[in-house]
């Protein structure tokens, strides 16, 4: 399969649809409806384990609202990196939902 190229973001619009389509896209998978995306897989998973590690590279415990800034950058990242996945998904979305390049299909 070929991984396609796509453009780093930061638009706070862009990232927002991209984290909540790639909840959609995890949750289809539990229903198994949804093929596992291996590789949002790992990175959803480096994610949680970066927030849930106590060593930080900006500890919030020292630096309070600043020291969430580098899980908000991570996030950012990890986003980028899953956005094919996410894009793969919005294909079947839209496919199963009988629409083509957001178009209804009469």
């Amino acid at each position: 399969m070929s991984e396609q190229k796509t453009e780093f973001t930061v638009n706070p619009a862009v990232l927002f649809r991209d984290i909540k389509d790639a909840g959609a896209m995890f949750w289809a998978v539990l229903r198994r409806r949804f093929p596992i995306p291996w590789r949002s897989v790992i990175w959803g998973g480096l994610f949680l384990l970066y927030l849930a590690l106590p060593l930080d590279m900006i500890p919030e415990a020292l630096f309070l609202m600043l020291g969430f800034s580098d899980d908000l950058l991570f996030l950012v990242f990890v986003i980028n990196k899953m956005r094919p996945d996410i894009d793969r998904y919005r294909a079947f979305r839209d496919t199963k939902r009988g629409k083509i390049n957001n178009e209804e299909v009469y």
